[in-house]
């Protein structure tokens, strides 16, 4: 968008643009006029006198009043004269004639004062004649010399590469040709014509003149977050329902007050924080405990972690600590303290390693537990692996924790954790944490073997067996990750068995031991007692019922409820299993029941009228699956029972309706509800009955199981009952 001043320069542009061209066309249009008048016949009269010189008579030299006339020479006053050349007093000459004083004039040279002028058609050196001059307008000349200011001034522009610069530069090159010719019209010489053309040329071109550049952009395409602080987070309650999600998507500050409740609002909690959170320590592993760290200045805070009756933890052994903020922060931790320059102050969170335990939620407490090796382990490896190369580690860590709150404050001044880890020879066997699938867990049916992942507190070789052995004498190795920088995720080394000879539809256990210190040649460690798994075998899954079934389902509604139900035995756990549903049967379109993961699993559907089939696939804990399909139809049902039957039948009356149906009638009129109407009685509601009552009128209103009934004030059919006598009365007829 144009500035206020631009938009005036451009405007004044325009105005002098329009007032040169409308300036040009006025003088040229005068000038045409002034030739059209000025132009003199043959013979004509121009002016003051006929062929007179300035200051003469008619043909008369200046300072002459009559001409000599020598006998037989011809004159005007004597055209019959012989012909000859005179000579007059006077400087101008007047050629021989014939007597014609046409010719003379015709042939008139110079005039008496001696002009240089020729004079034309009777003319005279001071007569307005059709005179020949240098600066006399030539309409066909200007045309060619305005299409090439144009094309000229196109040329600069399009060169000159501005913003529509070949249109503005072809407008300023017409002007300056403009300006050219009205100067030249006004007396001015053709060179200082030319400067005000070039110079007009530059003013509008300058002005009008506008630079573009292009620039690269990059874009990144990473997770979305919500922007920081809670300036729109208002925004949010424009809408008949603002959801928590929905008030959070608005900004890291916003919140829910009077939740649950009709007031329930989207507020920036907290808009004029400016402060940091605050972080403490408040729990940190059995057998440790912690003490504020004195060593370090202030603003600065943060504890030492010492080991209980002692003062540096084990090695490879898991330590745990918890700190607390006091406001919803998110919290990063490195081992090494970020720094800024001056105009990177962000930096100093967003360049540290890890988020605490992994997590990168706001919340008041956060934990991270790590597992190092002591010096000596560190030593001892670097040594074995770097052909003698010896790290110099004394065992001491510091970790450097900032946390940052919705708004976007953080700690410029870290929270330290420090502690040492202890230097002495390792002399514990290694611990294994975990497995990759928990003990006591089922496998599939006819499952023989199972690749288990153990997870190891430090690097380790293992091995199992089907029996409790020592170390030495388990038949199966462990592939283990025991280099000392193949720590995984956990803070554990990896160890991956293949377990073989499992059974079906029993416990299967194993045994695991573990040596310590690969990387040395004696003093290792092995586990004096073995680590015990369990893996349960299984029977095949079974998808023993399913519903609805080679049926058709109605409705009173455009879209029915349909409710999926599946029901498994066997498996594990006597059926326990996740269920899904599909329209197609391919893998990639199952979808989980909504209610499912027990031995019945269920899914409600809304479905419009027609022809359906659904796949079921079910998969237990073991990974044991089970597939079957139905189909189905649905039907929407809006009209009320049709009667198709009415007659008396033992003494009462009977009605037959075409659906399952409730009946009720009136004697009065077809004004009531069928509830409360007098009940007809029915064994199949197919078929209902009445007292037979002759000669009383019978309003009957009918029902069907979806409540489809006739409208209101209607019935589903008028009877009049009557026993025929002899003569059939025609006049009391059933009514319908």
């Amino acid at each position: 968008m144009l500035k206020k001043k631009d938009k005036n320069i451009r405007i004044k542009t325009y105005f002098i643009i329009l007032n040169l061209i409308f300036a040009t066309i006025a003088i040229n249009f005068l000038i045409g006029s002034a030739d059209a008048t000025g132009a003199c016949p043959v013979g004509g009269n121009c002016g003051a006198s006929t062929l007179t010189p300035s200051g003469g008579s008619a043909l008369t030299p200046s300072g002459q009043t009559s001409m000599p006339n020598p006998a037989g020479v011809g004159t005007p006053n004597n055209p019959s004269g012989v012909g000859g050349q005179y000579t007059y007093p006077g400087s101008g000459q007047v050629p021989t004639g014939a007597g014609d004083p046409n010719l003379m004039a015709n042939q008139f040279g110079n005039n008496a004062g001696g002009s240089a002028a020729a004079l034309q058609n009777g003319g005279s050196g001071a007569a307005k004649g059709q005179v020949a001059d240098a600066n006399s307008f030539n309409f066909g000349s200007f045309l060619g010399l305005l299409a090439g200011g144009v094309g000229l001034g196109m040329t600069i522009g399009s060169l000159a590469g501005g913003k529509n610069g070949a249109m503005w530069g072809a407008i300023a090159g017409g002007a300056g040709v403009a300006a050219y010719q009205i100067a030249v019209q006004m007396g001015a010489s053709q060179m200082t014509a030319g400067l005000i053309g070039i110079a007009v040329f530059l003013v509008i071109f300058l002005l009008t003149y506008k630079k573009e550049s292009q620039k690269p952009i990059e874009f990144q395409c990473l997770p979305w977050q919500a922007p920081m602080g809670g300036k729109n987070c208002e925004m949010c309650n424009k809408y008949s329902e603002c959801s928590e999600y929905s008030c959070k998507s608005y900004g890291q500050a916003c919140d829910l007050v009077n939740k649950g409740q009709k007031n329930q609002k989207c507020v920036w909690k907290d808009p004029m924080d400016t402060n940091s959170p605050t972080i403490e320590m408040t729990n940190v592993s059995l057998g440790h405990h912690f003490v504020p760290d004195t060593t370090i200045r202030p603003p600065a805070t943060g504890v030492q972690i010492l080991k209980n009756g002692g003062k540096c933890i084990k090695a490879f052994t898991p330590l745990t600590f918890t700190i607390k903020t006091n406001e919803p922060s998110q919290c990063k931790i490195d081992y090494n303290m970020t720094t800024y320059s001056a105009d990177q102050k962000k930096g100093l969170y967003d360049n540290m390693g890890y988020y605490m335990g992994g997590d990168s939620s706001f919340d008041y407490n956060h934990t991270d537990t790590l597992s190092l090796p002591g010096p000596d382990a560190i030593n001892a490896a670097a040594a074995a692996n770097s052909s003698g190369v010896i790290l110099h580690n004394d065992g001491t860590y510091t970790l450097y924790i900032r946390c940052e709150d919705a708004n976007g404050n953080f700690d410029v001044d870290p929270f330290s954790v420090k502690f040492c880890v202890d230097k002495g020879p390792d002399t514990t066997p290694p611990l294994i944490e975990n497995y990759s699938i928990p003990s006591g867990n089922p496998v599939q049916f006819n499952l023989s073997s199972l690749s288990l992942d153990v997870y190891v507190n430090e690097p380790a070789d293992c091995k199992w067996s089907h029996e409790i052995k020592d170390y030495d004498h388990m038949e199966y190795n462990l592939s283990c990750a025991n280099q000392m920088w193949e720590m995984n995720n956990f803070e554990t080394y990896t160890c991956r068995a293949n377990l073989t000879g499992i059974l079906s539809d029993q416990d299967n256990v194993f045994y695991f031991r573990c040596l310590d210190q690969p990387y040395m040649e004696s003093g290792r460690n092995p586990n004096m007692q073995s680590y015990e798994y369990h893996i349960i075998g299984t029977r095949p899954l079974n998808i023993m019922e399913f519903s609805p079934s080679n049926e058709t389902i109605s409705a009173a509604t455009d879209v029915i409820n349909v409710t999926l139900s599946v029901t498994t035995d066997n498996g594990y756990n006597n059926g326990e299993a996740l269920c899904y549903y599909s329209n197609t049967g391919d893998e990639k379109d199952y979808v989980e029941f909504s209610d499912t993961g027990n031995s019945v699993s269920t899914q409600r559907q809304d479905l419009i009228a027609g022809d359906y089939t659904y796949y079921f696939k079910c998969v237990d804990l073991g990974g044991n699956a089970a597939y079957n399909s139905t189909q189905f139809s649905v039907e929407s049902d809006k009209t009320p029972p049709f009667i198709i039957r009415a007659y008396k039948e033992s003494s009462e009356l009977k009605i037959i309706t075409d659906e399952n149906a409730e009946c009720s009638y009136s004697f009065a009129d077809c004004n009531f509800e069928i509830d409360d109407g007098i009940k007809m009685s029915s064994v199949d509601y197919t078929n209902h009955n009445a007292e037979w009552k002759p000669s009383k009128n019978y309003f009957i209103r009918c029902k069907d199981k979806y409540d489809n009934q006739p409208n209101p004030n209607t019935c589903s059919i008028i009877l009049r009952p009557f026993d025929i006598y002899g003569e059939y009365d025609y006049n009391s007829t059933i009514q319908i």
